[in-house]
């Protein structure tokens, strides 16, 4: 009967570990692993930057903006005005053309004749960018100064919508979910052509910035310290929790560029505040590391659970080693307090259960104050 009764626990045991492992996603402690500066840190000034403007398209097929619409036909008629040719708006008949706002994105370092990436978003009544082709249009930043021309024909429409008309509900209802959209937005691959770049010449400066993309004193603290250690010199100090400064050591001046690949390729362990991230609607439960749970019992739809500290025992002469051993009794499993993510994961494999259990239990112990780390749910 007892080995039936352990053969059936073990059974249990092992499926509750396979649901948890198939929705429980953990990471190990930050400090345990190393990586380089560049994936955590970015040199100020070598940043995106973002340009847009308003542009028309043409050649679409019936599903451009209707004849009330201004917004395309008045850029339309300017145009061609400016070579000669002198029109109403009511002599651009039927729906072939569209106003659409232009969004690219400038990188770092870009130079003049380099290619980018172009979005194009109807403003009007168009139904559908398909088959049309943007006329040359001018891409500005936010100094109203123009850095790119962009021109070429749309692509990467989804189907769906292809004219004014919808389609009839039988055949819409054929479509995929994600090919159902109004194809009100497109692209244009290497549709922009840089003209005007950003000067940020590096090689002649004597200090440098590098901005932490996830702003923590303690790893500001170790990037400064692991470039002093690395340099041999005290040049670099973490300013703020953001942000640390490099001092140009006189070897560099005049090849900074050099001591940036250096250092962006150094090796650090950065630290982070603990996290529990829960996602209601996949079941899914991201835990860091560095969680850690204080003592508290639990008890919730028939599961048991206790969280307590390691007693101490003292006899004459001598201390004893806490009694670090976990106790299994019925359906209460017990774990000391600051139990860390291991013993966290076991716990709720030991008592069975689900994820939709654990994100409640989560939420349980976050409200009464017991689980050190934030709590995000989405």
């Amino acid at each position: 009967m007892m080995q039936l009764k352990n053969s059936k626990y073990r059974t249990i045991c092992r499926f509750c570990k396979w649901v948890l492992l198939s929705s429980l996603i953990f990471s190990f402690p930050t400090s345990l692993w190393a990586v380089r500066v560049k994936d955590v840190a970015y040199l100020r000034g070598a940043r995106d930057n973002q340009l847009i403007g308003f542009g028309i398209v043409v050649g679409l097929d019936g599903t451009g903006d209707s004849q009330e619409s201004l917004l395309s036909r008045k850029p339309v008629i300017s145009a061609l005005e400016r070579i000669g040719i002198s029109l109403e708006s009511s002599d651009i008949a039927g729906r072939s053309i569209a106003a659409v706002w232009l969004t690219a994105t400038l990188p770092p370092f870009a130079k003049s004749g380099q290619r980018l990436d172009v979005t194009t978003a109807t403003i009007g009544d168009s139904v559908s960018l398909r088959g049309g082709v943007l006329i040359m249009t001018p891409l500005r930043g936010p100094n109203r100064l123009v850095y790119a021309l962009a021109q070429g024909p749309i692509a990467g429409i989804p189907k769906g919508v292809s004219r004014a008309d919808a389609l009839p509900a039988e055949e819409l209802a054929k479509l995929l979910v994600g090919e159902r959209m109004v194809a009100s937005v497109g692209t244009i691959q290497g549709g922009a052509i840089v003209e005007r770049e950003i000067n940020l010449n590096l090689n002649s400066r004597a200090r440098l910035y590098m901005n932490l993309r996830s702003p923590d004193f303690t790893t500001a603290f170790r990037l400064a310290k692991l470039i002093n250690q690395k340099m041999g010199i005290r040049s670099a100090r973490a300013k703020d929790a953001g942000t640390v400064e490099i001092s140009v050591p006189d070897s560099y001046l005049g090849n900074t560029v050099e001591l940036v690949s250096y250092i962006e390729n150094l090796e650090i362990s950065p630290d982070q505040t603990a996290q529990v991230v829960l996602d209601e609607r996949s079941g899914t439960v991201v835990l860091g590391g560095s969680v850690r749970i204080a003592p508290i019992a639990i008890s919730q739809n028939g599961l048991n659970m206790e969280v307590k500290l390691p007693e101490f025992g003292e006899a004459e002469g001598e201390t004893q080693q806490p009694q670090t051993e976990k106790i299994l009794q019925s359906d209460v499993f017990m774990i000391k307090g600051g139990a860390d993510l291991k013993e966290i994961v076991d716990g709720f494999n030991k008592i069975g259960a689900s994820s939709k259990e654990l994100i409640e239990v989560l939420k349980a112990i976050k409200t009464a104050g017991a689980l050190h780390a934030d709590l995000v749910i989405r």
